[in-house]
């Protein structure tokens, strides 16, 4: 039997949904009234709060339009490619996606131990992105497996033996794992990566003398549009997730703000004509203050002077606050709402084994352009155990550049063309530089772009006085 609440969700969501597209107005703020512009100024910081949120509503109505729901795992038989749009995600191991809700009682997630060397690790969060534990084979579990009991706040009630109890703040939690696989994504490896997903398994607790059996759907290929849309249409996103979720304590005061909007819990959402012209313009906004903030105002320091490359994390905030962005005294949503344009997930312990770092503009403060011609010169015996990859993403999605089949180059790869004191020109355009194919990643003419270099195994040399990589370089066409 569905709760009243329930059944009250529904009947917002479904008459959410049958509002009618009504032609917009025109909103000019210069010639806006005082309370007009107050509106723009809060739908803004509306837009930036909500952005982890957003990241998750997006992750699993993707997943659920192609036929992942609740407790279903969706997972990548192959490497995954520019179908995947999420933000900033790798692609030298495939993805295995799952989400769960809590609110009708507590939730198993069962994960296998690692055979012959293939395990999966990663993080099971919640809605808001903020870690519960690492898990698998870098995680809790070390890779012997075992069984993740997650209940709501206080919970009190029938518990799993030797299962190991967190307790999720929100409804709704999630978690993108990957398969560790020794040798590289080699077709033996993926068919045992792919075996050793088939027996994670995830069912409430009620169920948990008979669960019920899994369903998993190969997402290989198939469009999967994570990336929050930042257009007018995204404050009914956020009105869909508040009525969904719990409200937090520290969200209140925004659960004000918003109401002022006339996006409050439990009540229909219907945009004015006048109102929607608002949105219109300022989630687009509120989207280029989150790409100024990671790539320009030094939240993310940068790693040596005169280059313009940064770190991939906002620092202070990761780990003094669990990636929460909750300090004792004051709660910055704008540098986490930076992070969560640039990222998907968190981790409860930040590891050493991966370094990264971001580059969105030339030397001049430009933004890399992907009409133009760049090229940019990898040192040398980079300090690294393992090696180095340089991937291009979409500056205002974050994620891999449409219909792009090649987005990365690596120090791997056969067909890298080095020089003769063993630095690599990497060339980035619309069209390929001649006799340097093998060095040339695709660029799409009008959008910008950027650049994550990632550092597998990183020495400490990495971060000594002697090593720099360099700016990358406008070129003639």
């Amino acid at each position: 039997m569905k709760s009243n609440a329930y059944l009250f969700k529904v009947w917002v969501a479904l008459l959410s949904i049958a509002v009618l597209p009504v032609q917009a107005a025109e909103f000019d703020l210069n010639n806006a009234s005082t309370d007009e512009r107050m509106t723009y100024h809060r739908a803004i910081d509306a837009a930036i709060w909500a952005m982890p949120l957003m990241n998750f509503k997006f992750y699993r109505d993707a997943l659920a339009d192609n036929g992942v729901g609740p407790n279903d795992i969706g997972y990548n038989s192959k490497l995954q490619d520019w179908r995947f749009q999420t933000a900033t995600p790798n692609n030298t191991t495939p993805y295995i996606h799952m989400y769960w809700n809590i609110e009708n009682g507590p939730v198993v997630v069962e994960l296998p131990p690692s055979e012959g060397g293939i395990g999966v690790f990663g993080t099971l969060l919640d809605a808001w992105q903020r870690p519960l534990d690492d898990v698998g084979a870098k995680g809790r579990d070390r890779g012997l497996g075992a069984k993740y009991l997650l209940v709501p706040p206080g919970y009190d009630g029938k518990l799993l033996p030797k299962a190991l109890v967190y307790e999720q703040a929100t409804n709704f939690g999630w978690a993108a794992l990957r398969p560790i696989l020794p040798g590289g994504a080699t077709e033996e490896n993926l068919a045992k990566a792919t075996a050793l997903t088939k027996k994670i398994k995830i069912y409430p607790l009620a169920q948990a003398d008979n669960p019920p059996k899994m369903k998993f759907v190969d997402v290989y290929g198939k469009m999967l549009e994570m990336t929050p849309k930042m257009d007018g249409g995204i404050y009914g996103h956020i009105h869909e997730m508040i009525n969904e979720e719990v409200v937090l304590e520290r969200d209140k005061v925004m659960m004000g703000m918003l109401a002022r909007m006339g996006i409050k819990k439990y009540e229909p959402y219907a945009p004015s004509t006048e109102l929607q012209a608002i949105f219109d313009q300022a989630a687009p906004e509120a989207l280029e203050y989150m790409i100024w903030a990671y790539h320009r105002s030094g939240i993310n320091p940068w790693m040596w002077e005169g280059k313009k490359w940064s770190s991939l994390v906002p620092e202070p905030g990761s780990r003094e606050t669990e990636w929460s962005y909750e300090f004792p005294s004051y709660y910055d949503y704008y540098a986490r709402g930076a992070l969560y344009y640039a990222i998907i997930t968190s981790v409860k312990n930040y590891g050493t084994a991966t370094f990264y770092l971001d580059l969105a503009e030339t030397q001049e403060g430009e933004w890399l352009d992907g009409s133009k011609n760049y090229k940019l010169t990898m040192p040398a015996d980079v300090p690294v155990e393992n090696f180095w990859s340089i991937t291009t993403y979409d500056l205002e999605t974050a994620s891999y550049l449409r219909n792009i089949e090649k987005s990365s180059i690596d120090s791997t790869m056969q067909e890298v063309t080095k020089n003769a004191d063993g630095s690599v020109d990497i060339y980035f355009g619309p069209n390929p530089k001649e006799g340097k194919e093998g060095n040339w990643l695709k660029t799409v003419e009008g959008r910008r772009f950027f650049l994550l270099s990632r550092f597998y195994g990183p020495k400490p040399e990495l971060f000594g006085d002697d090593f720099e990589l360099n700016n990358i370089e406008l070129i003639a066409d």
